[in-house]
């Protein structure tokens, strides 16, 4: 399903604003995580995992970050995550593998590496009495959202670990260089990308929605207008980075129309897939 907003008529939540609590507790934790060969990774990943208040159980949603690394807007969706009723579990897949920053190596830390790095995650949650084992979804920007599309496909099994969904940021809607190869999609995701985005191409991801081996599993939107990294609190900003197979300079630009409406579709998703509503 395609959904091109146009110019945010649909948009609610407008004027939302989240209260965080002022003191949110958040445990870290080492993940033991396996390779795309299957062999044990030699370097555990670390994960900084909050809850809302009260015993659970609860379900959860597993953050994979950006090609920047863990930032403040990956603390921030934790934080309301947990307003939302969910445990948010952060999971850093680079700092622990010698490096914060992967934008112009994308594939030194490939998807399908970090979508192993979210059943980790998994995992680590189904052994805890406070999550609802059955019910974890995943989040993810751009490298996070492109690890969402090497996650979702049919190969990976996510469903075998309890990850029933996902919600891809502005996330390249391709695997080994080709959209054909993330075609085999096997669980529900919702791709929110803007339609100027020249890092990650608003086109692939309208033709994994046609294209998908079955299509009612992706909902996508794109927003008229907007470009990368639309939910950042920036101005224009220019940045080297790679995709499509070469390094150059790549527009970022935040957009507050569609963040608000990208923010309550995810809630809405997430509800709906992990609490039934």
């Amino acid at each position: 399903m395609v959904r091109i907003t146009a110019q945010f008529a649909c948009v609610v939540l407008a004027g939302a604003l989240v209260a965080f609590p002022s003191l949110l507790s958040a445990q870290t934790v080492r993940l033991q995580t396996e390779t795309t060969s299957g062999a044990i990774d030699k370097a555990p990943i670390n994960a900084t995992i909050y809850r809302p208040d009260g015993a659970g159980p609860f379900p959860a949603v597993i953050i994979l970050h950006d090609c920047g690394g863990v930032n403040s807007k990956d603390q921030a969706w934790a934080k309301r995550l947990t307003t939302w009723g969910y445990v948010a579990v952060i999971v850093d897949s680079f700092s622990t593998r010698g490096t914060v920053n992967r934008c112009l190596e994308a594939e030194s830390v490939p998807p399908r590496q970090r979508a192993r790095d979210a059943i980790a995650a998994a995992k680590y949650l189904q052994t805890q009495p406070y999550i609802q084992a059955n019910k974890l979804g995943v989040l993810g920007f751009s490298h996070g959202g492109y690890s969402i599309m090497a996650g979702v496909q049919a190969e990976t099994r996510w469903a075998d670990y309890g990850i029933r969904g996902a919600v891809a940021y502005y996330p390249p809607c391709r695997l080994d260089g080709k959209v054909q190869a993330a075609r085999y999609v096997a669980l529900p995701v919702k791709i929110l990308i803007g339609e100027k985005d020249d890092w990650t191409l608003a086109s692939e991801c309208v033709e994994i929605s046609r294209t998908a081996i079955d299509p009612s599993l992706v909902q996508l939107t794109v927003y008229p207008g907007v470009y990368h990294s639309f939910d950042c609190n920036c101005g224009t900003k220019w940045v080297q980075g790679i995709g499509q197979g070469r390094v150059t300079t790549r527009r970022i630009e935040g957009d507050s129309a569609a963040t608000r409406d990208a923010e309550a579709q995810t809630r809405a998703f997430f509800d709906q897939l992990l609490k039934g509503r």
